[in-house]
């Protein structure tokens, strides 16, 4: 096509069409169009996470085929206050304050800096290398049980968007900052959905190639390849019925190896994975639609439709995402996302001045107006996988999850229901321990061994809280004597339960037991622990 001919398209196609192909080696992407893409994958992340966010867990393991609620622009607002958003902010902060060539150990410690509440894979990433353990340890499964669950894969858009058609450069910042806190296809997960950012930068339309880029960036032999794999399959042989499509999915993949087993919630990355896969197939390019299956596949349902809606946003560019998707933007744009100095103003030519710092990176050329991007094939990751999921994923509590809670103390028994681990957050306390009864009769038992402070009455203190929906039997031993005893059935709401711990010895032998009390909904939330 000659600059003659290009001139006499509209100025939607110019923004968004193919860059030009300058010579075997170069690709030219204007800065006008790289501005309105990066603009339509934050909105299109904003609209995705706000759409789907009621349902967030509400379907585990079944579809959601009742009607959902109808998208009104202003909904756009609750996206300052979205994890979803604000994290990935946190690396393109370590980025700008320690360069392209940042470290795993300085990118690990800009984590370890924030202050907002985090679950899963982040929470215990970043209790890791507070605790002195660094990226990639602190996101290896046998340091974290949660290696392979979806956080990475929800923050990694940023990767993409600040890489236009350098995957391999995508790829390489996802390394480093996705094995702060997942491991294998927890990392995968987030170098496919920067793979298809980088890549959606150059293809306007077709979602099937921008997805294989993404499964381009990653290994053939990893599970989350061939899950994804699998969903391409699926809607070939199903392209117009997205619930028989589901099905299968469901039916293979639904697995239950994740760090919840015996549990229909599911946060692992390959499935959720599927999900974001599901929305841009079925799709059909159309926002709204691609946003509905995503959330409609259950689990995550609204980080899925968030990286689902932020990929395509980025194809299609801000100006064509129209005013009945955007136009809550305007009242917000000026605002800063929670926890951090960027609002949606900054956020885009931030993302411009670190995108062309890539680009030089990389070999490419800086003009007054446009960007010459040498042409850059995915490269697949090395391959690492979980080998010993199940020896790990089999204790419903494991001693380095505790570890995080307070490594004083020990897990003796702990059953699976109700997903037990530490949590960043829960009834507006940080750091809370949740464990729950083996069954009717064996109870949860941690352990420890305490120093007696030199006090007349020595005593411990332990903030506790039931489920909303149940209640559940505390008993603290002491020497193997009960000190205390209290039925616990708070509903969400804290108490502090006393116990004397006596001064015949310097040490004593205390354990915390969560007894059943009717079997429903027993587990026990135990915030602050104190001896004085």
């Amino acid at each position: 096509m000659s600059v003659r001919s290009i001139r006499k398209v509209t100025l939607v196609v110019l923004l968004t069409v193919v860059s030009l192909p300058l010579s075997a080696g170069t690709i030219r992407l204007s800065k006008e169009c790289y501005l309105d893409k990066c603009a339509g994958a934050w909105a299109g992340q904003m609209i995705g996470v706000c759409f789907g966010a009621p349902y967030e867990f509400q379907s585990n393991g079944k579809p959601i085929t009742t009607p959902l609620e109808p998208w009104r622009p202003e909904r756009i607002e609750g996206a300052i206050g979205q994890d979803d958003c604000y994290v990935e902010m946190t690396f393109l902060k370590a980025l700008q304050d320690h360069g392209l060539d940042i470290s795993f150990e300085e990118a690990g410690q800009a984590f370890a800096a924030s202050q907002y509440p985090l679950w899963h894979a982040n929470f215990a990433g970043r209790e890791n290398v507070r605790r002195g353990l660094m990226p990639p340890d602190s996101g290896r499964p046998e340091h974290n049980r949660h290696a392979d669950d979806i956080d990475f894969q929800i923050e990694s858009d940023l990767f993409g968007i600040i890489c236009p058609g350098l995957p391999q450069e995508s790829s390489r910042l996802c390394d480093i900052f996705g094995h702060i806190m997942n491991y294998g296809d927890g990392v995968y997960g987030g170098m496919f959905v920067a793979g298809m950012y980088a890549t959606a930068y150059f293809e306007d339309r077709n979602v099937l190639k921008v997805i294989r880029a993404g499964l381009d960036c990653i290994p053939a032999d990893s599970e989350y390849h061939r899950c994804i794999s699998d969903v391409i399959r699926r809607h070939d042989e199903h392209p117009h019925d997205w619930l028989a499509a589901w099905e299968k999915i469901e039916k293979k993949w639904q697995d239950d190896v994740d760090c919840a087993p015996e549990d229909k919630f599911n946060i692992d990355a390959k499935l959720n994975g599927a999900y974001i896969v599901m929305g841009l197939l079925y799709g059909e390019g159309d926002m709204l639609k691609t946003m509905e299956i995503s959330a409609r596949c259950g689990q995550d349902a609204d980080c899925n439709p968030s990286n689902a809606a932020g990929v395509l946003g980025c194809m299609k560019g801000y100006k064509r995402l129209g005013q009945e998707l955007t136009g809550g933007i305007e009242k917000i744009r000026n605002a800063n996302f929670s926890h951090t100095n960027y609002s949606f103003n900054t956020l885009i030519p931030t993302c411009r001045a670190m995108a062309e710092k890539v680009i030089e990176r990389a070999g490419g050329t800086v003009k007054h107006h446009a960007y010459l991007i040498p042409r850059q094939l995915p490269q697949p990751a090395p391959l690492e996988q979980w080998t010993d999921q199940m020896a790990i994923l089999s204790a419903a509590l494991p001693q380095n999850e505790l570890d995080l809670w307070n490594p004083n103390w020990k897990v003796l028994a702990c059953g699976h229901d109700m997903a037990p681990g530490v949590r960043g957050e829960e009834f507006g306390r940080n750091n809370v321990l949740v464990i729950h009864p083996v069954n009717r009769e064996t109870p949860a038992v941690l352990a420890a061994e305490i120093d007696l402070p030199n006090t007349p009455d020595p005593r411990l203190y332990l903030d506790v809280a039931s489920d909303p929906r149940g209640d559940f039997i505390l008993k603290v031993l002491v020497n193997d004597q009960v000190a205390a005893e209290s039925l616990v059935a708070t509903h969400g709401q804290w108490m502090t339960v006393s116990a004397p711990l006596g001064r015949a010895k310097e040490k004593v032998q205390v354990r915390i037991e969560n007894h059943a009390n009717g079997w429903e909904f027993e587990a026990a939330y135990l915030a602050g622990i104190t001896v004085k």
